[in-house]
Formats: structure tokens, sequence, C-alpha cells
């Protein structure tokens, strides 16, 4: 429980650990052992890294295309590396709902916040429920699909009261700002 085997095919240059230790240390997942199996016979240079991943908690179902979709993005230059994209395994959101979150946090620290992105990162992942609340709020009120006013309501009374239970008063205030 809580472990996992990632494997990447790579085709061309040998990666670089470098690179690609912080892309999964940025998704919430310490890298217990790395096995690379380099590829004989084909045209060019092909190898297979297979990577023991260690997630300090039970994966949630889903947890492997929401992980896999997250760190393509990244790979792709799509996505950031930072502390959100641990939301992605602690929250199970998708990597775009992360980004919606990083976004905010980043208009807020334009606003003269007194919180640091890490900060704000911490505040997100200890609150997971409300951080699920937020982003469900976030779409219901501009997802022109689904376009219902009464589901913003009720999920924004969830919130508030969701808020009442958290311990920190930084916290609060963070997801206060997000709400």
């Amino acid at each position: 429980p809580g472990e996992a085997r990632l494997k990447v095919y790579r085709i061309g240059d040998p990666l670089s650990l470098s690179q690609v230790l912080p892309m999964l240390s940025s998704m919430g997942v310490e890298v217990v052992d790395e096995r690379p199996y380099e590829l004989e016979g084909l045209e060019g240079q092909s190898a297979i890294y297979e990577f023991g991943l260690r997630y300090g908690e039970h994966l949630p179902s889903g947890s492997r295309e929401l992980f896999q979709d997250a760190l393509r993005a990244v790979w792709d230059g799509f996505n950031e590396i930072d502390g959100f994209n641990g939301l992605v395994l602690g929250a199970g959101l998708t990597w775009r709902q992360a980004t919606v979150l990083r976004a905010y946090a980043k208009y807020m620290r334009q606003g003269n916040t007194p919180f640091a992105q890490d900060y704000i990162e911490d505040a997100l992942r200890g609150n997971v429920d409300i951080t699920r609340l937020l982003v469900e709020l976030f779409e219901a009120r501009f997802d022109p699909i689904s376009g219902d006013p009464g589901q913003e309501e009720v999920v924004e009374k969830k919130i508030l009261t969701a808020l009442d239970d958290v311990a920190s008063l930084d916290h609060d205030r963070i997801l206060r700002s997000y709400l």
C-alpha cells in the first residue's frame, strides 16, 4: 500500500535524473529507487526506466491516470513543477484543476497576500476536502456545460460549513481568499 512502479519508455538520449526527480517530487511522491534497462537490437538508442515510488498515504482510486496525465503535462511543458502538483494525488484533482488553483495563488500573490506560495500549497494540501469543494465551486460557476446556478449556492454553503473546522487561522484566511 502506498507504493507503485513507474515505467518510462525512452527513445533517444538517456534521461537525466536531475530533470526527472524534481518532476516526481512535485507530485508528492518519494522516489525510492531507479532501474534503467537499455534495449539492444533497435535502430536508435532506447531504454526503459523503472522508478519505485512511495506515497505516504493510500493511493486514491483513479490515481494512476491522474498521475500519468499530470506528469506528462509537466514533461511536455504545459504544467509547472511546484507543490500544486501534489494536489493531483492528495485531493484527486486533474492537473488542469490544480493549475486553476495555482493561477489563483499567483493572483493573490500579486495582490500582496502575506502568504508565500509554498504556504498556500500547504493550506490546500492540508484541507483537501475544502480544496475539492473550491474546484467544484469554480466549475459550477464557470463551466458553460453544467450551468446549474443552484449547484453553486449548495457548494458555497458546504465550503462555509467546512471552513468552521479549519484548525489554522492562516489556512482559514487562505481558503477564504480562494472562496
